[in-house]
């Protein structure tokens, strides 16, 4: 059985977040290039992955800032410009909602 072209639209979406996530992204952005309308693929978005668009995108850069914080020692405030936050004070709130700990909590217990 061969994926619906929704299905195969919401793969090439992940796709093209998983590749791009440093830049800004925004469900209109996104929509825009895919030729498809921002309910369209907030709707679609959610019900192939079981995640909003925002969610997603968090979830991909909060796990690039984790690997940045584990394996390297480049400073959190250059870390949330680097995984695409347009904020640091935005990147700590979402990140400690993801993961429970604050940056450079998350550093320090490693």
């Amino acid at each position: 059985e061969s994926p619906s072209p929704m299905h195969e639209r919401i793969s090439e979406v992940v796709r093209y977040i998983n590749k791009n996530y440093m830049y800004e992204l925004s469900l209109q952005s996104v929509a825009d290039k895919f030729y498809v309308s921002p309910y369209y693929l907030s709707r679609f978005f959610k019900e192939v992955t079981g995640f909003t668009f925002v969610e997603y995108l968090n979830n991909v850069r909060i796990k690039e800032a984790k690997k940045l914080l584990e394996s390297s020692s480049i400073k959190v405030n250059l870390i949330y410009k680097k995984v695409g936050f347009g904020s640091v004070t935005h990147f700590g709130r979402v990140f400690k909602s993801v993961t429970g700990f604050a940056p450079l909590h998350y550093r320090k217990r490693g």
